[in-house]
This record gives C-alpha cells, sequence and structure tokens, in this order.
C-alpha cells in the first residue's frame, strides 16, 4: 500500500473548559456585569440570576471572580457594587468616587473652586499638552455649579478622561483617599 492509498483517519474532539462546568453561577454573573456599565449590586444579581442561586453560592461566585482578578468590588455591606474589571479600569472607578466626594463638598461650599482654580494654574505651568482639559476644567469652574457638578459625577469615558487631569486633588482629605482606596479593590 502506497502512501496515497492509505486511509486518513482525523481525530476530532473537543475540550470543554472545566471551569465553566465546574461554576456555571460565575459565568452567569459575568455576562450579567458586562451588560452594565454601571455595575450591579448582590441583590441586584441574585434578582437577574436564576431564582434557585442561594445567597452564599452567590457570594462564593463573587469572592472566587474578585479573587481572579475578574470583578472590581467597590463598597462594603449594602452598599456594595460589583463591576466587571475588563469594561472597568480601578483607576478610573477611584478617581470617579474621590471626585464624587469632591462634588459633596463643592455642593456645601461652592466656595471651594478657588481652590482648584489655583490647582489648575499651577497644572498649566507644570504640563502644558493638558491644555484642553485644563481649558475644559476652566470653563466648568467659571460656569454654573450644577454643570461643574454632573461633570464631577459623571459616568462616561470623557469625563473619566477629564478627571485624569484634575484640578480638584487638594480637596480630597489624605483619610477621605484612604477610604476610597480600601473600599474601591480587586484581587
Amino acid at each position: 500500500m502506497h502512501s496515497r492509498d492509505a486511509p486518513i483517519i482525523i481525530y476530532s474532539f473537543s475540550i470543554q473548559s472545566k471551569r465553566q462546568d465546574a461554576y456555571p453561577v460565575d459565568t452567569q454573573v459575568i455576562r450579567l456585569l458586562a451588560l452594565e456599565r454601571l455595575g450591579l449590586s448582590a441583590s441586584e444579581l441574585r434578582h437577574r440570576l436564576n431564582k434557585r442561586v442561594s445567597q452564599p453560592t452567590l457570594w462564593r461566585a463573587l469572592d472566587r471572580l474578585r479573587s481572579e482578578g475578574r470583578i472590581i468590588v467597590v463598597g462594603r455591606g449594602r452598599a456594595t457594587r460589583y463591576y466587571l474589571s475588563e469594561r472597568m479600569d480601578l483607576a478610573a472607578l477611584r478617581s470617579r468616587e474621590l471626585h464624587r466626594y469632591v462634588a459633596r463638598r463643592l455642593a456645601r461650599d461652592p466656595t471651594l473652586r478657588t481652590v482648584a482654580q489655583q490647582r489648575l494654574q499651577k497644572l498649566r505651568e507644570v504640563n502644558p499638552h493638558g491644555r484642553v482639559y485644563h481649558d475644559r476644567w476652566a470653563a466648568l469652574l467659571e460656569g454654573p455649579l450644577t454643570r461643574l457638578l454632573g461633570t464631577l459625577t459623571e459616568v462616561s469615558e470623557q469625563a473619566d478622561a477629564l478627571r485624569k487631569e484634575s484640578p480638584f486633588t487638594p480637596l480630597v482629605a489624605a483619610e477621605e483617599r484612604r477610604r476610597v482606596f480600601e473600599s474601591t479593590r480587586a484581587a
């Protein structure tokens, strides 16, 4: 028999990830979080999951996903929210939380704008390449307070980029910064 005449045998098999079979709740949680840009609380997740998923099972799944770095956990207790780590940059999430704190301070005391304007001037001197962001912050600081507060707390890629060159760092106390970093955690 020549090699041309030899029968060809093709073996085909598929390997299914043991991970998906072992923890189907994890896959469901990931799918739900992929759809929610603002994240979900544990009760929201449980409500959207198959009703047969118990709370302890959900907690174990969330703990596993966090330890693997697949989700980000923000807050404590009932205020805890879960985000898909591929969708959310941890630094952007922390920055958003810090700016929410700044927004609350500015709402109580709008005169704190002057501190931010002074810091903005220093930023202009140190980083001339951030001019686009500096001009945007200057316009917001001179405009209506409601527009400034809305931008500080806005959930968007544009607001996340703007917050990277923020003049509000002097308004965040070290204790608040530590609290935000501790409450916003990944693996």
